[in-house]
């Protein structure tokens, strides 16, 4: 009778790790800002990327249409393959705010021989 109590206890701890396990990962997804460049100044919308780390950054081309794209406060925010490049957006106070957009196509070697990405950040608004 003992062995089947030390059986059950032991699949009632892998359970439970399983469970907390799972419930660490599966949760509400976090919020992304999204931020119309055009009404706000190039420094709010740098510090928007420093204290969030990415936003989605909106504004209306010269033919109306909407151009919008995910930006970073650094490039080791990028996932692979993709590489933090300089970026402007335009601004309130400014025709191209300097900020880091991850760009899935700018790899450096199509063979993947050199893996070197060089480390954008934005270190001040």
């Amino acid at each position: 009778m003992r062995q089947k109590s030390n059986i059950t206890q032991s699949m009632f701890l892998s359970t439970a790790v399983l469970a907390v396990t799972l419930s660490g990962t599966i949760g509400p997804a976090s919020a992304i800002s999204r931020v119309e460049t055009t009404k706000h100044e190039c420094r709010a919308i740098r510090a928007t990327l420093i204290r969030e780390g990415a936003a989605i950054l909106r504004h209306t081309s010269k033919r109306g249409l909407p151009i919008y794209d995910r930006y970073v406060s650094s490039s080791l925010m990028c996932e692979r393959p993709a590489i933090g490049v300089w970026a402007g957006v335009p601004a309130r106070d400014t025709n191209s705010c300097r900020v880091i957009r991850c760009d899935p196509n700018a790899a450096d070697d199509e063979d993947r021989l050199f893996n070197f990405r060089p480390i954008l950040r934005i270190t001040s608004p």
